[in-house]
């Protein structure tokens, strides 16, 4: 009763890292602590911004490295809720057509990746692991293609390979056979921080109560999504297009129920490392408790 605000639009894109807010919603957390939250669904969190910056939309789930470029060139003052979701073994893959000759990433050079856009997590998962394993991103042509158009891409031989995300990864899999060819999720970018649930430093400042309430429900819906896969399933199927069948084999990332600034660190350093900012930004800024 004491919530500076009860009414609450929360945005984000449709896949399996939002299973933490879906499952805080259908089971109740938010009602719980007194909110009455809308999710709306996106594109990308990138598109929305600006409706997030305008009041809009309260709350929004999205790629960490689009509110640091945001907060760099100076859009708006970003603070991150919660956590949403990282990278996990088999969650992001580089993946060819069967048939096409590439079996090693060295063979990668001077070929065609898409990715869903450029200067974004994405590409910078696919930068560092071809350069981890000896290609450098010079030497390889990244296009912006949209998921759900890679495996056509793929089958017509308009690129070479593909970085695709659960549950597209999966799909491609189904639709053409698709093999994976490296894992992202290893060495530098294991574990890597995806998204996470981010409102204005003003917004915090303004209700700052209906902040807590909804990191609180949000941290437990991401309890219950860390470890029980039948709730996660369940709920993509309710909130997505995830059909039963794809939900049920596809491979499920780390869903955090913390925020810790040290490990979402590792999403700016990697963007400097590859000139994605020019100087050290500090995450902490994006965390520490607003007012600090």
């Amino acid at each position: 009763s004491d919530l500076e605000k009860t009414n609450l639009t929360i945005a984000t894109v449709p896949t399996a890292s939002s299973a933490g807010l879906y499952v805080a919603q259908r089971d109740g957390f938010f009602r719980q602590a007194g909110l009455n939250v809308r999710i709306v669904s996106v594109g990308s969190g990138a598109g929305v911004t600006a409706d997030l910056l305008n009041g809009s939309i309260d709350v929004l789930n999205g790629a960490y490295a689009g509110f640091i470029e945001a907060e760099v060139h100076g859009a708006g003052r970003f603070h991150i809720l919660a956590d949403g979701y990282a990278g996990a073994p088999s969650v992001d893959q580089i993946v060819v057509t069967p048939g096409s000759g590439l079996s090693t990433a060295r063979q990668l050079a001077g070929r065609t990746i898409a990715v869903n856009a450029l200067n974004s997590i994405a590409a910078l998962l696919v930068s560092s692991t071809l350069e981890s394993q000896g290609v450098p991103v010079s030497q390889v042509h990244l296009v912006a293609m949209p998921f759900p158009a890679m495996p056509a891409a793929l089958k017509a031989h308009r690129i070479d390979a593909a970085y695709l995300a659960e549950p597209y990864l999966s799909q491609a899999e189904t639709q053409i056979g698709g093999e994976a060819l490296i894992d992202v999720n290893s060495g530098a970018t294991k574990n890597f921080p995806i998204d996470g649930y981010v409102a204005t430093v003003s917004w915090c400042r303004r209700y700052p109560k209906t902040a807590a309430a909804v990191a609180e429900a949000i941290d437990r819906g991401q309890a219950i999504a860390d470890i029980n896969r039948p709730e996660v399933e369940s709920a993509l199927h309710q909130y997505t297009t995830i059909d039963k069948q794809t939900a049920a084999i596809m491979a499920l990332g780390d869903f955090p129920t913390d925020v810790s600034a040290v490990h979402l660190q590792r999403v700016p350093d990697l963007m400097q490392s590859f000139g994605q900012l020019k100087r050290r930004f500090n995450i902490a800024a994006m965390t520490n408790p607003v007012g600090s």
